[in-house]
């Protein structure tokens, strides 16, 4: 299966999952830096851009009944609309585009994931859709914790695997079947930070009694690019198409404090952009998600330009390169590698 040669990039100003703002802001922080000129000038010939909401959903301090979540309408609208914004970008030509979901919060991936689903699911054959889910959290939290913050985006992986006490509101992003869009066939949580205190002993033993594939921070540290590598061999013995979700605090912030949430993964920018570029390098993968960017963390932008100038490095060589010349090609391998 041919890489794309086109992108779509979806920008989802969205921090109503969570109580810190500022995530709202990543997408507006992506454009600033111009990563849809700045893929276009790495040769890329077609880059569409999509704005699924009319404006920023954003947190509001509110109250939740036990079993939900605080703003729970909300959240479950930006999926909606996500999801609608990913299916006409997929079915925009024959070959799908490369999908680029800029934000935000981590929780729009069931959006997109179903859309992918969807998608695949009506081609002949019919494919099967893979997540790498890139992040420092399980995010295994469940409504009906006792203590439940309420905040959603902790209940991602809940909501992609439907694990108990998923919301009923979020059960229609799901498999085209009803089936939850995630399982342990299909599904890899890469740089899962074992020690932290938020990921659960009964999250680690849900994960594990039910044969999920986990690779902790500390093996990625170790060996990024042969975890990747065995991270693509899992899922590519078994899906056709994969989606790519990378957590910013999957990321140390130690020297690359970016995230909404700081996570001590021991995980450097450079190693995590290692361990991206194997990825992206594969041709089975079809989209990637750039979530829990806080910009409020970034003055002068420094961070977000350092990260989108390894992101187009990395896009603008798929495809071989999208038809730029190797002279082209290797100038721009040696500015996105320094940058």
């Amino acid at each position: 299966m041919a890489a794309s040669r086109s992108i779509s990039i979806t920008y989802v100003p969205a921090d109503c999952g969570s109580i810190i703002p500022g995530k709202s802001k990543a997408p507006k922080a992506f454009q600033d830096v111009s990563i849809a000129s700045k893929l276009r000038n790495a040769g890329v010939p077609s880059v569409s851009e999509h704005h699924p909401l009319d404006s920023p959903a954003t947190y509001a301090a509110t109250t939740f009944a036990p079993g939900s979540v605080r703003n729970e309408d909300l959240n479950v609208s930006v999926c909606e609309s996500v999801r609608r914004t990913i299916a006409q970008n997929l079915n925009s030509a024959a070959k799908p585009p490369f999908q680029l979901i800029v934000g935000g919060e981590c929780c729009m991936a069931p959006g997109i994931l179903s859309a992918f689903w969807q998608h695949a699911i009506s081609q002949t054959p019919p494919l099967q859709v893979g997540l790498i889910y890139i992040d420092a959290d399980t995010d295994l939290a469940s409504p009906t914790n006792p203590g439940s913050t309420g905040n959603l985006a902790g209940m991602n992986m809940t909501h992609l695997i439907r694990s108990p006490g998923a919301l009923s509101s979020m059960a229609q992003f799901a498999r085209p079947s009803g089936a939850p869009l995630c399982d342990p066939s299909n599904t890899v949580l890469f740089g899962i930070n074992m020690s932290f205190s938020g990921n659960k002993q009964e999250h680690f033993t849900y994960l594990f009694d039910n044969n999920y594939k986990v690779v902790s921070s500390a093996s990625v540290a170790h060996g990024p690019e042969q975890r990747a590598k065995e991270a693509l061999q899992y899922l590519e013995s078994r899906v056709d198409v994969i989606m790519v979700h990378l957590d910013v605090d999957a990321i140390d912030p130690l020297l690359f404090p970016l995230a909404n949430l700081p996570n001590f993964t021991g995980v450097t920018f450079d190693q995590m952009m290692r361990v991206l570029k194997v990825f992206l390098a594969s041709e089975r993968v079809g989209g990637l998600t750039v979530a829990e960017v806080n910009p409020d963390h970034d003055p002068g932008l420094g961070m977000v330009e350092k990260l989108t100038d390894k992101i187009v490095g990395m896009l603008a060589a798929r495809g071989g390169g999208y038809g730029v010349s190797s002279g082209v090609k290797e100038k721009l391998g040696k500015l996105y590698s320094m940058a």
